[in-house]
């Protein structure tokens, strides 16, 4: 067995040096934090061994049981997701496979899943202050409203600010959802009265959700109006994106929205798609943490808890 170190600025340059040098097949043991970004350990196992047979003559034998990944490969295919990320999944299903012996499909999937990927469920965050950013139609404000409504359900205090200034139609319907649950709603169209709000009333409130206007982020002028917004906030930065997006343009859309300090990823019309790879995609390739996602049309139960053994159930089918 080979094993070595792999030093990167972030997950995805260590993980690409891992491919690089040892190859599709390698298991990652370990990922840690340290001074430089990213440390990875990863091995590669030899399959063959050589041994005598009762003829004294030298024969190949297998020296454990792999993990056989066919089938996954095929339902990661299925989904469309980026090769990038399908290594990163399956070099932690051979670890997993490696380090336990013979598990059922699912639970390998499962535990690889939660080293592959972030989870951060939304309202558990330990920032108060969250932010949704996205693409006209993204499902944003709706995201918002299903937001507010549970954290209504546990009891949470909260506040829904709209900083959309080219929608009226938008902010009125959040209003009009703000006043059913009866929380407060506020309007900004400046960023410097965003940030003095939150700094003089957010502390009243245990969550505060914001709303940004819907940009095309091919369009610069356009990603300025946000990006007035997002360099004065102090908080997480939720990404709502079409779960059933094409794959690659969800991508070159996402990394605009990260440059703009996106952290989270909420993928929305869950239940419209057949295919994650978008979703995988995005959070894989980006390091994007997956913190909810848009199950159904209804306000209060339509946001669901992204779980690694979820995701497995999808991947799987």
């Amino acid at each position: 067995m080979k094993v070595k170190n792999f030093i990167g600025a972030d997950i995805n340059e260590a993980m690409l040096q891992v491919k690089l040098e040892l190859g599709s097949d390698a298991i990652i043991l370990s990922q840690e934090k340290v001074e430089e970004g990213i440390k990875i350990t990863a091995a590669l196992d030899d399959k063959i061994d050589f041994d005598f047979d009762e003829k004294e003559e030298i024969k190949e034998v297998k020296t454990k049981e792999f993990f056989d990944e066919s089938e996954l490969r095929k339902a990661l295919a299925y989904h469309g997701v980026v090769e990038e990320v399908v290594w990163r999944i399956l070099s932690y299903c051979r670890e997993e496979a490696s380090k336990n012996g013979n598990k059922d499909q699912k639970e390998i999937l499962t535990e690889a899943l939660k080293k592959a990927f972030y989870f951060s469920p939304l309202l558990k965050s330990k920032n108060k202050f969250q932010m949704f950013m996205g693409t006209p139609g993204s499902g944003k404000s709706t995201a918002i409203a299903k937001a507010a409504t549970q954290a209504k359900l546990q009891g949470i205090k909260s506040a829904i600010v709209s900083t959309d200034n080219i929608r009226a139609g938008a902010n009125l319907q959040l209003k009009a959802f703000a006043e059913i649950l009866n929380v407060d709603f506020y309007f900004y169209k400046e960023p410097q009265l965003l940030y003095k709000f939150l700094q003089e009333e957010g502390e009243k409130f245990e969550r505060v959700f914001v709303d940004t206007p819907g940009i095309n982020p091919f369009v610069a002028r356009e990603v300025d109006k946000v990006a007035a917004f997002s360099d004065t906030f102090k908080g997480d930065k939720i990404l709502t994106s079409d779960a059933g997006r094409n794959v690659l343009e969800a991508i070159e859309v996402a990394e605009i929205f990260k440059d703009l300090g996106a952290g989270m990823l909420l993928p929305t019309r869950l239940d419209l798609t057949r295919r994650i790879g978008s979703m995988l995609s995005i959070a894989g390739s980006l390091d994007l943490a997956l913190c909810a996602a848009s199950v159904s049309s209804s306000i209060a139960n339509g946001l669901a808890q992204v779980t690694p053994s979820a995701v497995a159930g999808l991947i799987l089918g």
